[in-house]
């Protein structure tokens, strides 16, 4: 806005927020009206005195279809349409949700209204900041009626009284839960005392969804919602999400996927099957380590106690993790009972230096259990890993993607050396001699020495995905 468009400006310690839209409403003007306070900015647009739009920037973008769909009111389907089409504008989402019928336009009202009082409601508790008044009217995008300023003021009054009753209370309108326990069916949390109002916040507490959004989306005043989720806190039912933490956990699992794959890529070379049975063993040897000096920063029962000690971390870390490699050694694959635990890191020694014992079949047969079994066990240790960081959340669910793609890499190698033995056992079956030179793989990661994709007993050459 230009300096020659400035009507008045000043202090909000001197003049108020209430004061100033009562004064602007009385004398009808035309307008627009920002308020700071830190990094926020309110900007109103004011036709004749009335509120037409509100822009509150530093918000978190509002993500309303996802909202709508957790709480069953929206078929993922079609938000997805409507997503493609509104591009990220909320008012656009809404005026095509009322479009298809989907939504009625007076619910559509209600919405955009609930939104212009929460945002001043908020900015009535700016203890510091400024405010200017420009004559020229803003273009914010807005299908929402002219709302009246003080039918607005008196129900943002309101809401900012409830957070005065609050008193001191840990939640803010940026504080993010998650759910913790797995959670059945709504007759498991009634039967736990649970209101539908309870049910219904409990659904968008997905480690995603901030207090300010769900307050939005429920259409609840924030200080309501805050109380109840702090007693689904209380209840173990939810848990708060440190944002910073959880950016730091996806880097890191993220940096250790992209080096894995990097080291699967590496051991596709022109090697003997025996060979890439042993790469294979330390990719996911190496995998699995990775795994755990990832947990061993941010296992859940190790955080926010500053520095833990090497000892109790390996301890840890052993006591996790070892019952399930000896389950899995003792009822599937004996191979890995020559495997261990030393200082917190699987140690595969015995496994990776078999070929001073043992020689030909026998040893490829000691190579293809122990692969198979450390990739059982892979999966064993990022499944408990995910639950035990980020539980049954949204953020689960976008690493769980990554890795999966990651574990089909993984599974693709295995299945080209099923093959491998596949035709081995058929030529042994036609009674045909096997070749004396064992198959490896070409330039182009295809076996040399057998057939040719497309043939009785070729294979299409394995499509990979890039993490």
């Amino acid at each position: 806005m230009e300096q020659q468009d400035r009507i008045m400006d000043g202090d909000l310690q001197t003049l108020g927020l209430q004061s100033i839209l009562k004064m602007l409403a009385l004398s009808g003007k035309t307008g627009t009206l920002f308020v700071h306070s830190g990094p926020e900015t309110l900007s109103i647009a004011l036709r004749k005195g009335q509120i037409v739009a509100l822009r509150e920037e530093g918000a978190p973008q509002l993500d309303l279809l996802t909202m709508l769909c957790l709480l069953n009111r929206l078929d993922p389907r079609r938000a997805q349409m409507v997503r493609e089409l509104a591009r990220g504008d909320m008012q656009v989402a809404l005026a095509l949700l009322v479009e298809r019928g989907w939504m009625s336009a007076e619910e559509m009202q209600r919405r955009l209204e609930f939104a212009v009082t929460q945002s001043i409601s908020h900015a009535l508790r700016w203890a510091e900041g400024r405010f200017s008044f420009h004559r020229r009217l803003l273009a914010i995008e807005s299908r929402m009626q002219p709302l009246d300023i003080d039918s607005v003021l008196l129900e943002a009054l309101r809401q900012a009284d409830e957070w005065e009753e609050m008193g001191e209370l840990h939640l803010t309108r940026t504080s993010v839960a998650r759910w913790l326990p797995e959670v059945k069916n709504s007759n498991d949390l009634r039967s736990l005392g649970l209101s539908q109002e309870y049910i219904e916040v409990l659904s968008l507490c997905n480690g995603e969804i901030p207090l300010q959004a769900i307050s939005l989306a429920l259409m609840m005043p924030e200080a309501r919602v805050a109380r109840l989720m702090a007693r689904l806190l209380e209840l173990g039912l939810i848990e708060l999400v440190d944002t910073e933490l959880e950016k730091a956990l996806q880097h890191d699992l993220h940096d250790l996927l992209i080096r894995c794959q990097h080291t699967l890529w590496q051991q596709r070379k022109n090697v003997s099957p025996e060979q890439h049975l042993l790469n294979l063993i330390r990719v996911l040897v190496e995998c699995i380590n990775g795994l755990l000096v990832h947990h061993g920063r941010f296992a859940r029962s190790l955080r926010g106690r500053g520095h833990v000690p090497t000892g109790e971390i390996i301890r840890y870390l052993e006591r996790t993790f070892s019952q399930p490699l000896q389950l899995l050694a003792k009822q599937y694959y004996p191979i890995l009972e020559t495997a261990s635990f030393v200082d917190g890191q699987l140690d595969c020694g015995d496994i990776l230096t078999l070929d001073k014992l043992v020689k030909g079949e026998q040893l490829e047969e000691f190579y293809w259990e122990a692969v198979v079994g450390l990739s059982a066990f892979l999966r064993m240790v990022f499944t408990a890993v995910l639950q035990d960081e980020v539980g049954n959340s949204h953020t689960r669910q976008q690493l769980n993607v990554a890795w999966k793609a990651f574990l089909t890499e993984i599974d693709a190698e295995i299945q080209e050396y099923q093959k491998v033995r596949a035709y081995r056992n058929v030529q042994r079956a036609r009674g045909r001699e096997y070749q004396p030179q064992p198959p490896r793989r070409g330039e182009e990661g295809q076996w040399q020495g057998f057939p040719e994709s497309g043939s009785a007993y070729g294979w299409p050459e394995t499509r990979r995905r890039s993490i």
